[in-house]
């Protein structure tokens, strides 16, 4: 093994090795709920993944007659994912449809339906498809129901911070992370029971100094500055930790119930207190980056900034099943800062599962005893805008070994189901193949011992009296690198192929929501037989957490 892939691979842990050969569903995790019978909701939303993402994800860490965990959820159904007023989703508008069960404008929804920055402004505070006065996560979590947000990125991603705040527009990051933490202001709002990913300057005034140091120069600040962003004076990080109890040691071995957790050794600590504690279900801030988790530049621009391991070569491709790249993709380049190898999406999940599934456990009704968890990977919908394929590719593995967990978890409660959906696709993604030189007839069989071509360009887009528009493909550190190589087929034959980028924006693509456990056969009968829109996410998770099956939303969203 290289030296410089042992840090990413050993951080998996045992749980998640576990994940990579989940067992077989049993007919019984997929059986129907009887009417009025509720359970737990784990919702994953790989931001930006269409079945392009997933086939070449499975060729690079499978096979091409590979099985990932994501193919381990049995129901599936194509998912619509237009908009009020775009054919396709974008990322704040999608998230609010599948926290709110509504259709909303495209360009501005957060949590609301219209664009606050307008003049004059449009945004106007909704109701859900239930009627409740906010998402599907503010209603469970007020319903005593433990709920819980995971991200690779800013914790106020869309994908996460619709479920908890309503603003005008996604830029008011300030306000969309007071409202996760501090609840909507009048509306007396349950505190969720996690909240992990990055964000750390928008909990901190300017006055304070962060952690995590600005690595990307994220939000127009200096490279590696250090400083709050907030300008209303507030300590988030204060404000959760002096929640609850009087303990405020902030130390999960002493068993503190509000604890902040912001490097990979204080989330180690968590894990060692779960295990030393067994009862132990603390309320958790995780704060593992300034920004976000991910570095979302492409391959070259990351390379030439110094964001590589220094004793990997070139080039150079860890050993299956991670294929760690030289690259750092995820925290801080250097080892010595806090930012460094910062705990993985599917570590937060292993971790979020077991914090939910025990505060489910001791709530003081039958009638509470489940959870609610929404789990973003953004990092693919960014390295994909950014048309950083190795990212994209990690991700794609991150949130396979995060839907093994969760698979994992439903093999012992099967009172849960396990849903995931996209919103668009992002950067058109096309994996190409190429013949190996010099091997006649053609093949794109790579011999053994032979090292992969260079990627080179390939021809699109003909037109009559023009050639075709040439465009440089992706390999393992980008344009003319050394090509992906699949892992073996039935034959034991390697593949190579490249990455192909439409563009940098959000297409409407080809996306599938998938599904196991309670409920996830209403994906192939029911309801969404012929149909499964966006809004039916939202449909989904409120017939498993409440045990009321909705009418489709049949008008905008009405206002409140």
């Amino acid at each position: 093994m290289i030296n410089g892939f042992k840090m990413r691979q050993v951080a998996l842990g045992a749980a998640l090795a576990a994940a990579a050969s989940v067992a077989p569903m049993s007919p019984a995790v997929a059986q129907a709920a009887a009417p009025g019978t509720t359970g737990n909701v784990i919702f994953f939303h790989p931001d930006g993944t269409g079945l392009n993402h997933f086939q070449a994800a499975r060729m690079y860490f499978r096979g091409v007659d590979g099985v990932l965990n994501w193919d381990r959820l049995p129901h599936m159904a194509v998912y619509r994912g237009h908009m009020e007023n775009l054919i396709h989703g974008t990322s704040h508008a999608g998230a609010t449809t599948h926290a709110f069960g509504h259709k909303v404008d495209a360009f501005g929804s957060f949590g609301m339906d219209g664009d606050g920055n307008l003049v004059p402004p449009t945004n106007r505070a909704i109701r859900s498809l239930s009627g409740f006065s906010g998402s599907i996560m503010r209603e469970a979590a007020n319903a005593g129901i433990p709920v819980g947000l995971i991200n690779d990125g800013h914790i106020g991603e869309p994908g996460t911070g619709a479920f908890l705040a309503e603003t005008g527009n996604r830029n008011q990051w300030q306000e969309i992370t007071r409202q996760m933490i501090m609840g909507r202001d009048g509306m007396n709002d349950t505190d969720p029971w996690v909240i992990m990913g990055g964000g750390e300057a928008d909990t901190l005034p300017t006055t304070a100094t962060t952690l995590h140091r600005n690595v990307n120069e994220e939000r127009a600040q200096p490279l590696n500055s250090r400083a709050g962003l907030r300008a209303d004076g507030l300590d988030l990080q204060a404000i959760w930790n002096a929640r609850g109890s009087a303990n405020l040691s902030n130390d999960p071995m002493q068993q503190d119930d509000y604890i902040v957790v912001r490097t990979r050794a204080e989330f180690d600590r968590l894990r060692q207190a779960l295990q030393v504690h067994p009862r132990y279900a603390p309320r958790v801030l995780g704060l593992f980056a300034f920004q976000d988790l991910f570095n979302d530049r492409n391959e070259e621009d990351l390379i030439r900034r110094g964001f590589v391991r220094p004793d990997v070569a070139p080039g150079a491709v860890g050993p299956a099943p991670t294929k760690a790249s030289r690259i750092v993709l995820w925290g801080d380049h250097t080892a010595t800062e806090p930012g460094y190898n910062p705990p993985t999406f599917a570590e937060m999940t292993e971790v979020t599962l077991t914090i939910l599934e025990r505060a489910a456990q001791s709530r003081p009704s039958p009638a509470q005893r489940r959870f609610f968890l929404v789990a973003e990977q953004e990092s693919i919908d960014n390295f994909g805008n950014n048309t950083n394929a190795v990212g994209m590719l990690q991700g794609m593995r991150d949130t396979d070994d995060a839907i093994g967990v969760a698979l994992n978890f439903l093999q012992r409660d099967r009172r849960t189901l396990i849903i995931t959906a996209a919103d668009s696709d992002a950067g058109g993604m096309q994996a190409v193949a190429a013949a190996v030189p010099g091997i006649t007839p053609p093949t794109n069989v790579l011999p053994a011992g032979v090292a992969p071509s260079i990627a080179g360009s390939f021809g699109v887009n003909p037109a009559f009296g023009l050639p075709a528009v040439s465009i440089p493909a992706d390999g393992v550190e980008g344009r003319a690198t050394p090509m992906f190589v699949t892992e073996p087929d039935q034959f034991g034959q390697r593949k190579q192929f490249g990455i192909l980028w439409s563009g940098t924006g959000d297409y409407s693509g080809g996306i599938l929501t998938r599904a196991a456990g309670m409920n996830a056969h209403l994906l192939n009968r029911g309801p969404f037989s012929e149909r499964f829109d966006n809004t039916d996410v939202y449909r989904m998770k409120y017939v498993t957490l409440f045990g009321r099956m909705l009418p489709q939303a049949t008008m905008l969203a009405p206002s409140r």
